[in-house]
């Protein structure tokens, strides 16, 4: 009975329970998207990594002294010509190749790059077993003068066979005869910018040492990876390693999954935030249905029905609501995971090899679990106040609940706010995974805190929000702001909603303004140089011959240039900057703590910051290595003030480039900084290298501030949902209202009220509500992105700045929200019959 009996209810109030289905919806979309969409990816790249690994047992290349944890490994030192003949002979090896690799970009007619990153040069390869070339027209290069490009770059560029193709090198742009168009791979064709050489002019153009870059090995039938390995390495001169193909495979992906993941775990905490404002929506939804159904809920206690099988009851509508929202979510989670692969594939500028949705069990598992217990968790408490009932009610016309003190919300409040902040406070304090979580799980608790207590003030903000509308909306301003007012805690748990999607906003506009206007003051004041200049991606090298061209500007008087050394020093893999140190300090307008800036050789310089955390002082002697292996000893010979920046002005630590120079892979450069000369003789200067990019000051602090607004945007389009779910709480809620309050709005149009200024009042009141969520919700996210700048100020944030200005526009966009949720609410309560109205029990 039970059973047939919560099913008549679902369809009975199926328009109701509809928006409260969407919620659900909209939450565990993001849930099934997000995991579809990781699961998509993770397959597309293993395919993609899988195909360039194809046929390669196992890969020779130089050693490393020591793995780099700093996340960058540089360009391996060339192999030579009898380590490839050596290899060769070695057991088990059927084929081996020695690959040349470089940095190579085709340019066309108007002097631009053209493709994406990676653009790279190598030597012409097609034997199928170790290479993914497969000449798709003309021939192999074969002269100096030739070249072949991937058949996507010939596309693009326009460029067809026999034509004259200008190429930018490290060294500078020449002009090749295209005589071939190959394909690379089928799964990452489309991903590469390739331009092929013949093997001889590869390593003249592209290595600055005989030699090649690593060495690819084709293993005889029976030997396994390892094996193959093993007699490799026992091959190759001192110096040198050898690592299975999978092994080299899974380094090359291992950053690119740390990545993926990472997305990942963005993703599904802004999913949780649309399903915690979702729950907010269920509860009320719930609330205000048992609340008009409590003549029926007395009714069937009446006649015998307990209260568990009440609770029961209304627990089996909440689980119809988290079925249908999960099944719909599902669903709809597969058309979001479709939405952001497109996206992605935008972000990136070409498509990606996406072959078909992967849908993981965990994702079919998660949406039903999240939307199933979520719907159930939010409407427990109103089973239970169904549940609490007297039988007796059903015998009054206008049965209500009874309205309880706020004294317990208030206690209870108090605690979860208190325990939220502290929590908060201890994450942002803290550090690693552990200190997230806690973070995360503070504010959360901070938010059901402040959403407990919320009732206590939604009436004198209630009251002064809607002073306007009640001063010059006339009696519908007047009776908007009462209607807002009669029930603090319907108006509160409307307004949460949007106060959580509000607050987490308001927290990163605060956080990312500081941040934006700190790091305009360091570069104000840290900042000397005119110009810029550095490669157009950060993979793209800045060649000597660059630096030389500079140096030969008209006016240039200060040239500084500057790459970043990697060795290990002290047990640790530093990170310097390695370049004149005594141009540096002057460069940079260091002040010298102690020593001297002038040093050469392994001494270093070292931030007072740097050397206060590890101890360090003048004459610290320290064992260490470079990355060739090449072992040494470092001397701290001075000791720089700094504090730590969010910008690049000044460095953590410097070395003398002609000590780290001979131990490097090549003689590219991060950046030059130049001072003086003109913008337009710099440019001419360096058009033979459009590789490059030229930044002037402006440019330099708008380049600092796009990654920021770039942070801001993508948060705010991920919070998008929230407010989207918080929107269809003002239409259920007003929705609801009007069926709540159909005898009295029957009474109004029968004393004169017309439709229109019927619909006014009801979209006052949505304004007024949706105004109120919003000064809660960003007041909290100013304290919240206060007292993240503060914990972040040891981290370069030194600079608090709250835009009020943005903010004010956060308000007025939540009053527009608050309009259009009380579109439909308000044409359902204009067309009600008003004696059909008034005589409506």
């Amino acid at each position: 009975m039970m059973l047939r009996l919560t099913l008549r209810s679902l369809i009975a109030h199926r328009t109701r329970l509809l928006l409260t289905a969407i919620a659900v919806v909209a939450g565990v979309a993001f849930v099934a998207g997000t995991l579809i969409f990781s699961a998509t990816l993770d397959h597309t790249f293993d395919r993609a990594f899988d195909e360039l690994g194809q046929g390669t047992d196992a890969v020779a290349r130089s050693h490393k002294a020591f793995d780099d944890e700093l996340g960058s490994r540089d360009t391996d030192r060339p192999l030579p010509a009898s380590a490839l003949a050596a290899v060769r002979r070695a057991d088990g090896v059927a084929k081996a190749h020695g690959v040349v690799n470089g940095f190579a970009a085709v340019v066309d007619g108007k002097g631009r790059i053209v493709g994406g990153e990676p653009q790279v040069g190598t030597d012409w390869y097609g034997d199928p077993d170790l290479s993914l070339m497969r000449l798709r027209s003309g021939a192999p290069p074969a002269a100096p003068d030739e070249i072949a490009i991937d058949e996507n770059t010939a596309k693009a560029s326009g460029y067809e066979l026999g034509d004259q193709v200008p190429i930018a090198l490290a060294s500078g742009r020449r002009t090749f005869r295209l005589v071939g168009v190959f394909r690379y791979g089928s799964t990452i064709s489309g991903q590469l910018t390739v331009t092929a050489f013949e093997p001889a002019t590869a390593q003249r153009l592209l290595m600055e040492r005989p030699g090649y870059s690593q060495i690819t090995v084709h293993a005889e039938k029976g030997y396994s990876q390892e094996q193959v390995r093993t007699s490799v390495a026992a091959a190759l001169p001192s110096g040198y390693e050898a690592i299975t193909g999978q092994q080299a495979i899974d380094e090359v992906a291992a950053p690119l999954k740390d990545v993926l993941k990472a997305l990942r775990t963005i993703l599904l905490a802004f999913a949780v935030i649309a399903v915690f404002v979702g729950s907010f929506i269920i509860f009320n939804t719930f609330s205000m249905l048992v609340a008009q159904r409590t003549r029926e809920m007395a009714l069937l206690r009446a006649v015998g029905v307990s209260r568990a099988q009440v609770t029961r009851a209304v627990l089996g509508e909440a689980v119809g609501v988290g079925l249908l929202g999960s099944t719909l979510g599902l669903v709809a989670g597969g058309g979001l995971a479709i939405g952001l692969a497109r996206l992605m594939s935008a972000v990136a500028g070409e498509d990606l090899p996406f072959e078909g949705l992967v849908v993981p069990p965990a994702a079919v598992i998660g949406s039903y679990a999240v939307g199933l217990l979520v719907t159930a968790a939010a409407a427990y408490v109103p089973a239970r106040r169904a549940a609490r009932v007297p039988p007796v009610a059903a015998l009054r016309d206008d049965a209500t609940l009874a309205a309880r003190s706020l004294r317990l919300r208030a206690v209870t409040g108090g605690i979860a706010l208190a325990a939220g902040c502290a929590a908060m406070i201890a994450g942002l304090n803290g550090s690693g995974k552990p200190a997230l979580t806690l973070a995360g799980g503070g504010a959360m608790t901070f938010f059901i805190g402040v959403t407990t207590l919320s009732p206590l003030i939604s009436k004198p903000l209630t009251w002064l929000i809607g002073w306007p509308f009640a001063r010059f909306g006339g009696a519908v301003g007047t009776l908007s702001r009462r209607n807002a007012l009669r029930d603090p805690r319907q108006t509160a748990a409307t307004a949460s909603a949007l106060m959580i999607g509000l607050a987490l906003i308001g927290t990163v506009s605060v956080i990312t303004q500081s941040m934006s206007v700190t790091v305009n003051r360091q570069l104000d004041a840290g900042l000397t140089a005119d110009y810029r200049i550095t490669g157009r991606s950060q993979v793209t090298p800045v060649g000597p011959e660059t630096l030389a061209a500079v140096r030969k500007v008209p006016g240039a008087r200060d040239v500084v240039a500057m790459r970043t050394a990697r060795f290990r020093m002290g047990g640790k893999v530093q990170a310097a900057t390695a370049g004149s140190p005594a141009r540096l300090v002057a460069h940079y307008r260091l002040r010298m703590r102690a020593g001297q800036a002038a040093v050469r050789g392994t001494d270093v310089l070292v931030s007072g910051t740097t050397a206060d955390a590890e101890h360090w002082r003048v004459g610290t002697v320290l064992p260490g290595a470079f990355q060739d292996g090449a072992a040494t000893t470092f001397r701290v010979a001075g000791i720089y003030d700094t504090a730590k920046t969010l910008s690049d002005v000044a460095p953590g630590m410097i070395i003398d480039d002609a000590a780290y120079g001979p131990h490097a892979a090549d003689r590219a450069i991060d950046r030059i900084e130049v001072t003086g000369a003109s913008w337009g003789a710099l440019e001419a200067a360096l058009a033979p290298w459009p590789n490059v990019k030229l930044q002037d000051r402006s440019q330099i602090k708008k380049a600092a501030a796009g990654g920021i607004d770039l942070f801001l945007n993508l948060v705010l389009a991920l919070l998008v949902l929230s407010v989207v779910i918080a929107a269809l709480g003002i239409v259920n809620t007003l929705a609801l209202s009007v069926v709540e309050r159909t005898r009295e709005i029957g009474l109004l149009r029968a004393v004169g009220l017309d439709r229109r200024r019927l619909r006014r009042m009801i979209r006052y009141e949505a304004v007024i509500i949706s105004v109120f969520g919003a000064v809660l919700g960003l007041g909290i996210g100013v304290v919240f992105g206060v007292t993240v700048q503060n914990a972040m100020a040891e981290d370069g944030v030194t600079t608090l700045a709250v835009p009020y200005g943005r903010l004010g526009l956060y308000v007025v966009a939540a009053a527009c929200v608050g309009v259009l949720a009380a579109v439909w609410p308000a044409r359902r309560a204009a067309r009600l019959n008003v004696l059909d109205a008034i005589t409506a029990t």
